[in-house]
């Protein structure tokens, strides 16, 4: 029987970093550079933590949430040396910015890891770069709809993160329920 906790952890850890965020601006006043700080650093150090715990349990990370990492820890090198240009930027262009990191992860992903953009340990309905390509033009598909409507909360940011993490899902499941599911005889 696997541990209670790690029955928890396992599947929740990489949300965390996001969660810290959202939940941080959303309840606090962000008028000032500074107000950024603290949440920037937060989500970097939960999401390079639960990077580092999957790593160590020996688990495939979800290249979305690495995305999302790349995002925070950039953004937190943008405070610290002071670029406020590149925190301007992704303040205007909202939720693009993030996707356009998991984009990036999802690519060098796709031509660099042996579990592709998808994140599987073998092929299975769906080749591994196969997986991979289907959720990156879901990706782009997302961001082109962030892109088209920056400033409104459900169809710039809400729906098209909804969009992508379904679709990531969805392709897991298909994957392997195809491969899983019984041979017919012809």
């Amino acid at each position: 029987m696997k541990n209670p906790i790690k029955r928890i952890l396992d599947p929740s850890i990489e949300s965390l970093s996001l969660t810290f965020f959202l939940l941080y601006i959303h309840l606090t006043d962000m008028h000032t550079r500074a107000d950024w700080l603290l949440p920037y650093l937060l989500a970097s150090a939960a999401g390079l933590g639960a990077m580092a715990y999957m790593r160590w349990r020996g688990l495939i990370l979800n290249r979305l949430f690495v995305g999302i990492t790349l995002y925070f820890c950039s953004g937190l090198a943008g405070l610290l040396s002071g670029w406020d240009w590149l925190n301007d930027h992704y303040g205007e262009l909202g939720a693009v910015a993030m996707l356009g990191w998991i984009l990036l992860a999802g690519l060098i992903a796709s031509w660099a890891s042996p579990h592709g953009f998808l994140g599987v340990r073998s092929a299975g309905y769906f080749s591994i770069r196969g997986g991979s390509f289907l959720l990156l033009f879901a990706g782009v598909l997302a961001t082109a709809a962030a892109a088209s409507f920056i400033g409104n909360k459900l169809f710039g940011e809400w729906l098209p993160f909804i969009f992508l993490f379904s679709m990531r899902s969805l392709l897991l499941q298909l994957d392997k329920k195809l491969l899983s599911a019984p041979a017919t005889a012809a």
